[in-house]
């Protein structure tokens, strides 16, 4: 982290292929794919340096998110069922509504705001966002905050 501690939600596709690696070391030593670092380090194609120079500053989203309340921006169409598969969703997952915001319909969408306790959700916030992002009427969809 910076001099001041601040964390930033960044995509995947705009990180360093050492930023990359390192992730994807730390994923095969938690899973247990991989049973010490060199091992990982060799599978991945990474430097032990590399690794250890950012294995402390990059973490993937869920290891923040499990157990908190997530908010999420939606744009929808103005369909009917279109928030039930959403929420559908939601109890599938296990994931807890805290509170629900829509606007009026303007120009066959609307904008909704839920914030979902995830708690009990066994499922990555990841995986997560991209099932909701597969329902009908779903434009677009995006992690305000926690």
């Amino acid at each position: 982290m910076g001099e001041d501690g601040k964390l930033y939600i960044v995509r995947e596709e705009i990180l360093s292929d050492s930023i990359k690696k390192t992730i994807k070391v730390k994923e095969l030593l938690e899973s247990g794919k991989a049973k010490t670092i060199n091992e990982a380090v060799k599978q991945v194609g990474i430097s032990r340096s590399a690794f250890y120079k950012y294995r402390d500053y990059v973490f993937p989203f869920s290891k923040f998110s499990k157990g908190k309340i997530i908010t999420f921006s939606m744009v929808l169409e103005h369909m009917p069922g279109v928030l039930s598969s959403i929420l559908d969703v939601v109890a599938k997952e296990r994931g807890n509504v805290v509170t629900i915001n829509q606007s009026i319909p303007s120009m066959g969408v609307a904008s909704v705001t839920i914030s979902i306790d995830t708690q009990y959700m066994e499922t990555s916030i990841e995986d997560f966002i991209e099932e909701l992002s597969k329902q009908p009427g779903v434009r677009k969809i995006e992690v305000l905050g926690e």
